[in-house]
């Protein structure tokens, strides 16, 4: 069959074979395989040979030969003890060099700091500057838009007055007429004028007004006055009929020899002279009127309770005439 032949032959071409010639490509299922170079191959492989050769006749014709040095003593000529004190000393030096150099690393930063500042304070003086000569322009700017105004203001004022006033003073032919200014000042005048006889009858009232009420005052004053003698006249002529109604007349209390033995019992008996000496009479004198003085200022304190609206000169004189005694003084004080 003509088909089945052909791969045959197909394959009987590509094949490998003695009819191919050498270092030709073949191709077979999809690749292509390239036969090296046999010459080339060769050639490389003789001149690596010879460089191996060379290599190695190289290191045995350099190889070193032994070492022979003369027995000596390792560290130098410095002993132990001025090793560490080298060692010692380095140390330092590195410290302080250290901190010399940690002090410079902060110098530096401490200057750039400072150039920052003043820079900063700089753009901050700049601004300021520039603010402070905005602010100033702004306000000459309003002075002027204010005095313009003002200026508007006075010429209205000034003509409404001219066309306001329906009497004007003709002055002779040969006269100059009055300007705006000087009626200006002339209301002015006027209107100050006006305003201080204001003042004035506003002073005048108040102290019409303050007279007024310092008379008042003193009126006020003398009737309590007059009040308060009415009321001592009439506590005083009361006390004067209770005590003429009553017909007793006070009279200080003596003291005798029963008064002094008050204390004593009936069954007790009287005491050996040598034992119990009889006191001294202006002692006894002088007690008596210490007890007299405080019961009348205690009674004078209570009636001062009882009764505070009276003088205490004259409940000092009603106490006096009681003798002290408290119920006779608030029953001629309790009218």
């Amino acid at each position: 069959m003509p088909d089945s032949e052909q791969p045959s032959e197909h394959e009987s071409e590509n094949s490998p074979g003695t009819q191919n010639p050498q270092n030709q490509p073949t191709h077979a299922e999809g690749y292509t395989k390239i036969p090296p170079d046999e010459s080339r191959w060769s050639k490389l492989q003789r001149t690596a040979q010879k460089e191996e050769e060379d290599l190695r006749r190289w290191r045995e014709e350099n190889r070193p030969g032994p070492i022979q040095l003369p027995p000596e003593r390792l560290g130098g000529a410095v002993s132990l003890a001025e090793a560490r004190q080298r060692q010692q000393v380095e140390a330092r030096q590195s410290k302080l060099r250290k901190k010399l150099r940690q002090e410079d690393m902060d110098r530096l930063n401490r200057q750039a700091e400072e150039e920052e500042n003043e820079k900063m304070k700089a753009i901050q003086r700049e601004k300021a500057k520039k603010l402070e000569m905005r602010t100033k322009q702004e306000e000459e700017q309003r002075q002027e838009r204010y005095q313009h105004d003002k200026e508007m203001k006075t010429n209205e004022f000034l003509q409404r007055i001219e066309r306001s006033s329906s009497t004007v003073s003709m002055a002779s032919s040969n006269s100059i007429p009055a300007s705006s200014w000087v009626k200006c000042h002339e209301y002015r005048d006027s209107r100050r004028e006006e305003e201080n006889a204001g003042l004035l009858m506003m002073k005048e009232e108040q102290r019409k007004k303050t007279e007024m009420l310092e008379e008042k005052q003193k009126q006020q004053e003398e009737d309590k006055k007059r009040q308060t003698e009415a009321d001592h006249r009439r506590v005083n002529s009361a006390f004067l009929d209770r005590v003429s109604r009553s017909g007793r007349v006070s009279e200080p209390a003596t003291q005798t020899p029963e008064n002094r033995n008050v204390g004593l019992d009936d069954d007790d008996e009287p005491q050996d002279t040598a034992f119990s000496p009889e006191p001294n009479p202006s002692q006894v004198h002088t007690d008596s009127a210490e007890e007299d003085g405080s019961d009348h200022m205690w009674t004078l304190l209570k009636l001062q309770m009882e009764f505070p609206y009276y003088e205490r000169e004259m409940l000092e004189d009603i106490v006096k005439q009681c003798n002290g005694n408290y119920n006779h003084a608030y029953e001629l004080l309790n009218v």
